[in-house]
């Protein structure tokens, strides 16, 4: 289960900006992460939560997870295509060689703070 080491780095990346901004409170967290990162929502929300609610400064934030779709495109016909299982083969010409376009992201979009 990545997503334990996941939500604490979030939650020590949180920190670290809400104490540089003063705040007393964090409200809410917003993450975007690429579906290649194989991260389950939920449970990285519960393991968000648990470390949470030992930090007075994020008990009670909420976490919100928006998951990147993983797209490519194929370096000899420009198909567009979903990434399925990191099989990366044009659906159209057969090839094998794709620039990914979208789904390996990791950020934290933004928070709200007291």
């Amino acid at each position: 289960m990545h997503e334990l080491s996941i939500a604490d780095a979030i939650a020590e990346t949180v920190i670290e900006q809400a104490t540089n901004h003063h705040a007393s409170h964090v409200k809410h967290v917003s993450v975007r992460i690429g579906e290649a990162n194989a991260v389950i929502s939920e449970a990285l929300i519960f393991c968000f939560e648990v470390i949470a609610s030992s930090n007075p400064l994020l008990t009670g934030a909420q976490l919100k997870v928006d998951i990147i779709p993983h797209q490519a495109r194929c370096r000899w016909c420009d198909c567009e295509f979903h990434v399925v299982q990191y099989i990366t083969q044009c659906p159209r010409c057969g090839r094998w060689e794709a620039e990914m376009l979208s789904g390996t992201e990791f950020l934290i979009q933004d928070m709200e703070i007291d």
